[in-house]
């Protein structure tokens, strides 16, 4: 069976893996209307049966719905330091929940989720004057059968990324390329021309730009083709799966749905 990727907009993925356990990575659903984000087509009912919830950072954009998620769900969470503080806030039993710091990885059932440093800065507000803070994380799932795909979160471009590339050789990359709204422009860590190299350091075989609002998926489309024309771009819109799976040889086949 293969592996399949659904897109739910910003940077909200669901995977199923070979056995048919489901991941959800940074489960923002809601969306920001006012600022270029539509809601996601998917509904949080529909993740009752959800296996593992990832979260990256701390950020409302990329917690989104994992504490309703958890809630409805016998779900474990893989997150930061500081997702796992606001989770047991919000009544999440510390025994679901595997917060990690960059190197860490946790084995489920022949199933890796590996925690990698994204360069970046997490936070929330708590209160009047007290914030909560913790290393954003990229991560790398392996699923059953050896597929290696690569979450970067929320990431500026970084000479590690070559490094993870060489040691860890993911087949597939999700990647920021845009931003939310600041002071009329795009608040963007990752910009397409750098997200497209990115993607050729990671040596993936393909890429999924996510995270942006205007033209961004096609801009890095168009880089990638420049920089490394041997990665696959694919521009998934919310709502739209991809299968990765394996022929006879080893030679990693992909279909849009």
């Amino acid at each position: 069976m293969p592996i399949t990727l659904r897109y739910l907009g910003w940077s909200a993925f669901e995977v199923t893996v070979e056995d048919g356990r489901r991941l959800l990575v940074d489960p923002f659903l809601a969306g920001l209307p006012d600022e270029g984000i539509p809601p996601s087509p998917a509904k949080v009912e529909e993740f009752d049966g959800v296996d593992f919830v990832l979260v990256t950072h701390v950020a409302r954009d990329h917690v989104g719905e994992a504490f309703d998620i958890l809630g409805r769900s016998r779900a474990r969470l893989v997150c930061d330091v500081a997702t796992n503080f606001l989770a047991q806030t919000a009544g999440i039993d510390p025994e679901r929940i595997f917060f990690m710091v960059p190197g860490v990885q946790f084995a489920f059932d022949g199933l890796v989720v590996k925690a990698l440093p994204a360069e970046h800065l997490s936070f929330r507000k708590l209160g009047e004057n007290s914030y909560i803070s913790a290393p954003p994380l990229s991560f790398l799932v392996t699923t059953l059968a050896g597929v290696r795909i690569f979450f970067g979160g929320d990431t500026s471009v970084s000479a590690n990324h070559q490094l993870f590339g060489r040691l860890y050789k993911p087949h597939v990359a999700v990647l920021g390329v845009g931003g939310v709204n600041a002071h009329g422009q795009s608040f963007t860590e990752l910009y397409p021309d750098e997200a497209a190299l990115v993607a050729k350091w990671l040596g993936v075989k393909v890429a999924l730009p996510i995270h942006y609002r205007f033209d961004e998926g096609a801009r890095f489309a168009r880089e990638l083709k420049r920089q490394a024309p041997r990665v696959k771009p694919l521009l998934l819109k919310p709502g739209d799966s991809y299968r990765f799976g394996q022929e006879k040889g080893g030679r990693r086949i992909g279909r849009r749905s």
